[in-house]
């Protein structure tokens, strides 16, 4: 095999790829799904927020102290008020959930100050509220009298869906989405257009079989790992174990590769594959989100022994600090076997076909 000829075909493969409007549309469209609902899922993580007023003449630690308090449990945001009535009349109109006044300090005497606070004040201005003597007393240089540690404990029976966010599930599923157009339907209608119009008989005069297929093959690898770098910079996907997640991401397009190759030499009509090839898709994409909501049954040995649901785990366990599936060698095991399947059907048509 001829590197500098695959390349040169690959290069090919590229540039009529950009031209091309279907494969335009086939890979933007995850994308584009994927930065939608990133935008509109809201994040599981993201915190109550309250607005606080906060009047110290003597230009005190109060704010930082009140906000420190809060930890993780309330976004404060503070708004400027220049005395007592300004205070009041922020909360008032509400603009401001709390407002504390902060009484001149005096030698020997405890931190005073007086805290305001709406009528119908939500749960979280109360909250704040409640955190507002440990604040003054902490600002006032002094320790509390108490002091308590707050830590979370995650269930022992949350499902793996549960352990990641609702918006980074959904960018999850559409760079799956985005595994499956360039695996089943990009490489398909590039490989089943040049055999339909003849190019890939022209090219069999500078270039073998093998070759061909191997730079149609890259050429889907290179979608498929720049529609995925693209998708999680574009989303700014908080992904914990980089090497995980893109490694499982490309090992599951190198397993689809192969089938979608064999689908373009089986059925040599680009629209054919264009117009139907969408019916396939169904399955892979459901199936690999369902690898997030089943965990028994039959439909689970199912998911077990599927390419694409294991590369899915793996991604989700990339995703994710907590390891919802912890997957491991198994997973992998699964996609590599996948993969030489397919292209040890590929390698077997190919040879009948004389390519």
């Amino acid at each position: 095999m001829n590197l500098g000829r695959v390349l040169a075909i690959l290069l090919k493969d590229l540039r009529d790829a950009m031209r091309d409007g279907r494969i335009i549309v086939l890979l933007a469209l995850p994308i584009g799904l994927a930065v939608f609902y990133n935008a509109t899922i809201e994040d599981d993580d993201e915190l109550p927020k309250a607005s606080v007023a906060i009047v110290d003449p003597a230009g005190g630690d109060v704010g930082r102290e009140l906000r420190s308090a809060a930890g993780k449990s309330v976004d404060v945001e503070f708004v400027e008020a220049r005395d007592e009535a300004a205070a009041r009349r922020l909360v008032a109109e509400d603009d401001s959930a709390v407002a504390v006044i902060v009484a001149p300090a005096l030698r020997g005497r405890p931190a005073r100050a007086e805290v305001l606070v709406g009528a119908d004040a939500s749960p979280t201005a109360q909250s704040v509220v409640a955190l507002v003597p440990d604040a003054l007393t902490r600002a006032a240089g002094r320790e509390p009298t108490a002091q308590t540690q707050v830590r979370s404990v995650a269930a022992t029976d949350q499902k793996p869906y549960e352990l990641i966010e609702q918006r980074a599930l959904a960018v999850l599923i559409m760079i799956v989405m985005l595994a499956a157009f360039v695996a089943m339907m990009v490489v398909p209608i590039q490989t089943a257009e040049e055999l339909e119009t003849g190019t890939f008989g022209a090219l069999r005069l500078a270039a073998t079989g093998p070759e061909i297929l191997a730079a149609k093959a890259l050429a889907g690898f290179i979608y498929g790992a720049v529609g995925i770098a693209v998708t999680v910079a574009i989303t700014k996907l908080d992904v914990h174990d980089p090497l995980l997640f893109y490694g499982a991401g490309l090992a599951m397009i190198v397993s689809l590769v192969g089938f979608g190759l064999l689908l373009g030499l089986l059925v040599p009509n680009a629209n054919a594959i264009n117009t139907y090839g969408s019916f396939g898709l169904f399955p892979v994409i459901g199936l690999a989100a369902a690898a997030f909501f089943v965990d028994s049954g039959i439909l689970m040995t199912i998911l077990d022994v599927l390419p694409f649901s294991q590369a899915a785990r793996l991604m989700g366990d990339g995703l994710s600090a907590q390891q919802p599936f912890d997957a491991g060698p198994v997973a992998w095991a699964v996609i590599a076997a996948w993969a030489l399947l397919g292209y040890a059907i590929l390698a077997r048509i190919a040879s009948r076909k004389e390519l």
